[in-house]
């Protein structure tokens, strides 16, 4: 085999950017499972937490964190729904299954007797299979060739067309079939990361594997194929990592697997290991290894958050997401790619709701029933107006209305001690704050000479994160998101500054 393969890849809805692109290679192999399908006895966050409680986890925020919801939202499910409905009992604190209960989560996975197709994915430079199956069938791209390079049309609208980084094997053979431990172990992790994947984005529709009857596959002799794989090298947003790989097959970026699939593939692949470093604007250290070059990043980023951000350290996860967010905005103030606006917004976010949670623990409320879960958009408006009128220009608060009411009781009742910790996002946590300056006298809020600017910037940041989520026509652009960028590390040294 000279040539590795001229089959490609592709499980993007959008085609990644040009510059960062890169086509993976595989080998496809062929396995026949069972497919649950979902019941409508129980919703899908029902049926997660029973399943929790079947293998002992007790503890109801480990619940939340993992299925990335509000511990009020695990609580009201448990104790409004699985327990009245006979489903669980709850002795001294302890959460059991009853009969029904465990009946219910064994009759919701119903098995059918048509197997459903899966490709097992090995990867061509380290041959170890990865964590992931591919249902049904492959999505073939269509590419052209021009001067011996491999091509896909980057954008319908603007017809341009980018050229993929391949990352070609040095070597070609033809692997062993994987084994049976090897497939139960890939369809185990596969399950896991669709199901996380499920729970975060409220997708029910998605098909696993039945995980109740593994033994059912069924895997024929044969050759696998071979083919490239579409991808591209991003910023990391939730490790350690300066960068990883975008999940080719688009279940998740939330796993170990993906997130170290970048360094398993460039401690093999120098032209790879290289392409990382110049994706991220960095000169070539040949004897740099990536973990080295990750490392020394980290390092830099470091230095700077200390000379500018000496107190960021005592906010929980404030140092993470201001790391990122400095790399963010430096990558976009230098390459100017619009594609990076998003994560920059989301990065400026996750700071500010770092920072505000710590205000609502130093600047408590001085009871969690502040406001009630289910208060209206008018109600919210004149406490908004009564509480914080005499600092803020009405017409900015009133814009503040369409929070979630459910959302703002979490985050009082986070404030007054309630609860140990939320997962609700920028906007509570501001009308929150707002709703307690009144008790503390000054707050962070007012202390700024310019704090209507303050606010109407953090209703923008809001704003643009919603817009850039949910495909909006009134997306932000370069100047905006760079300014923006720039008031959330000017806040936040101040706020960081005071909270000293």
């Amino acid at each position: 085999m000279d040539k590795f393969s001229n089959q490609f890849l592709s499980y993007y809805d959008q085609l990644p950017r040009g510059d960062a692109s890169v086509f993976l290679p595989v080998w496809i192999w062929k396995i026949f499972a069972p497919v649950a399908t979902e019941q409508r006895k129980i919703n899908f966050f029902q049926h997660t937490i029973l399943e929790f409680l079947h293998i002992d986890q007790q503890d109801r925020l480990t619940i939340a964190n993992w299925m990335g919801v509000d511990l009020e939202l695990v609580d009201l499910i448990i104790d409004t729904e699985l327990e009245p409905n006979g489903w669980i009992q709850v002795n001294h604190d302890r959460l059991n299954l009853t009969e029904s209960g465990l009946r219910l989560l064994e009759d919701e996975i119903e098995q059918q007797t048509d197997l459903q197709p899966y490709y097992l994915i090995q990867d061509a430079i380290t041959g170890k299979l990865w964590h992931r199956l591919i249902p049904n069938k492959l999505h073939l791209l269509e590419t052209t060739e021009q001067d011996g390079k491999i091509q896909i049309l980057g954008s319908r609208d603007s017809g341009r067309y980018i050229t993929p980084f391949m990352v070609e094997p040095k070597n070609i053979f033809i692997p062993k079939a994987p084994s049976h431990n090897q497939i139960l172990q890939t369809i185990k992790h596969h399950n896991w990361a669709v199901r996380g994947q499920n729970v975060r984005s409220h997708d029910e529709q998605r098909l696993y594997l039945d995980q109740q009857n593994l033994k059912n596959y069924e895997f024929y002799d044969q050759s696998p194929e071979a083919f490239y794989i579409l991808s591209h090298i991003d910023h990391n947003q939730d490790s350690a990592h300066i960068c990883q790989l975008q999940d080719p097959c688009h279940i998740s970026q939330f796993d170990d697997w993906i997130q170290n699939l970048h360094i398993e593939i460039a401690a093999k692949h120098k032209p790879f290991s290289d392409k990382v470093k110049r994706s991220l604007g960095q000169n070539i250290d040949e004897n740099e290894t990536i973990d080295e070059f990750e490392e020394r990043l980290l390092q830099e980023i470091s230095f700077e958050l200390a000379i500018d951000f000496p107190y960021a350290y005592k906010i929980t996860n404030l140092e993470k997401h201001l790391s990122r967010l400095l790399a963010r905005k430096k990558q976009l103030e230098e390459k100017g790619n619009y594609y990076d606006i998003d994560d920059l917004i989301n990065q400026c976010q996750k700071a500010l709701e770092a920072c505000f949670k710590q205000m609502l623990k130093t600047w408590q409320h001085p009871h969690a029933d502040t406001t009630p879960k289910n208060m209206r958009r008018e109600a919210i408006k004149t406490a908004l107006i009564l509480r914080s009128g005499q600092y803020f220009d009405e017409r900015l608060l009133e814009q503040f209305c369409t929070v979630n009411a459910s959302h703002v009781f979490s985050a009082n009742g986070f404030s007054a001690g309630r609860f140990p910790n939320i997962g609700v996002s920028l906007k509570p946590l501001i009308v929150s704050s707002l709703l307690c300056i009144p008790d503390h006298q000054p707050h962070p809020l007012i202390q700024r000479s310019n704090a209507q600017q303050d606010l109407a910037s953090l209703l923008k940041i809001c704003e643009s994160r919603n817009d850039s989520t949910h495909d909006s026509a009134n997306e932000i652009d370069i100047p905006t998101a760079l300014a923006l960028s720039q008031f959330t590390l000017d806040w936040v040294s101040f706020f960081t500054a005071i909270e000293a």
